[in-house]
């Protein structure tokens, strides 16, 4: 169905429509945003959106954190050709497929950019309850998605800068009042193509043993994929001088592939790994709240229950 058919407006209407969306396209190739989101965004209301819970918001007047608008950033990928080890091998090999590892990075690079030029655009300091949706779909075929929301907020005071977490509105208090602040949300993704050896082999169709054992190949493929994530995420973190990650989100997805080798077929895997995490730094202008004495008073009532109360 055409997108502007005949009767639906006036010539100048359509004009200014098309222009709209041609400007829209060239932003986003720029790595930008929608000319629509930059509008809504750079024109402050009285009515703020948000994802935050109800309990989430009681918070923020009292933390001194106001909610501005919900943010969004999002990128749909192609994924280019990417070559699979040989059916002739036999050994036991983890290799990372470079090219759908480099799609997933960059689809998450240009979601994550959008919603800091959002947030930055609404006059935010950063974006708390953070929710992502991250995957394929069958009607486009080669292509990967990632998209991601989340609640920009200010800060009383003189906060500047607008920094990325995936915190909830909880934690990103209790952060700041223990002292510390975020300084970035770092993100890696990792694809591996696990071959299995042939020792691995046999054991899974039974020849030799029909004793329990450990899948060795797959597990320590497993292994690589985790820890190339984990060690891409910490350097990033280490080069803007954080203390540490907090907040980290770790996720993998298992594809079986059978591969004909010889008159016979064996079973690999591709692995693809995600890690995500905020990074955040001691704050030397913060002083740490004193301790509290907190007293449990359920504690007497589940006594009671357990004797049969209270004489």
């Amino acid at each position: 169905m055409p997108l502007f058919r005949r009767g639906g407006g006036s010539g100048d209407d359509v004009r200014e429509a098309q222009a709209q969306q041609a400007a829209s396209v060239d932003a986003l190739v720029a790595g930008g945003l929608p000319s629509r989101a930059t509008e809504r965004l750079s024109q402050p209301g009285t009515c703020f959106t948000s994802d935050l819970s109800v309990a989430e918001f009681a918070l923020t007047a009292r933390a001194g954190v106001r909610p501005v608008a919900l943010v969004t950033g999002s990128s749909v990928y192609h994924v280019g050709w990417q070559s699979m080890p040989g059916s002739w091998l036999a050994q036991a090999v983890s290799q990372e497929l470079d090219v759908l590892s480099h799609a997933w990075n960059e689809a998450r690079r240009l979601a994550f950019s959008r919603l800091q030029q959002e947030a930055e655009l609404a006059g935010a300091h950063a974006v708390v309850g953070l929710d992502q949706t991250v995957g394929a779909h069958d009607w486009m075929s080669g292509s990967i998605e990632y998209m991601t929301f989340g609640t920009a907020v200010r800060e009383d005071g003189d906060a500047t800068g607008t920094v990325l977490t995936n915190l909830s509105m909880q934690d990103y208090t209790q952060l700041r009042s223990a002292g510390y602040r975020p300084v970035g949300l770092f993100g890696s993704s990792g694809i591996f193509y696990i071959v299995s050896g042939w020792g691995q082999q046999r054991a899974q169709m039974g020849w030799g043993s029909w004793a329990n054992q450990e899948l060795k190949d797959f597990t320590r493929g497993i292994y690589d994929a985790r820890e190339l994530v984990l060690r891409r995420v910490t350097t990033q973190a280490q080069k803007v001088g954080a203390d540490g990650l907090v907040g980290m989100w770790l996720s993998y997805g298992i594809e079986e592939r059978e591969v004909e080798q010889r008159g016979m077929s064996r079973i690999d895997l591709i692995v693809t790994m995600h890690a995500l995490g905020t990074a955040i730094v001691k704050d030397s202008d913060a002083t740490p709240p004193a301790p509290r004495l907190a007293v449990d008073l359920s504690a007497g009532r589940d006594r009671d229950h357990i004797l049969g109360g209270a004489e």
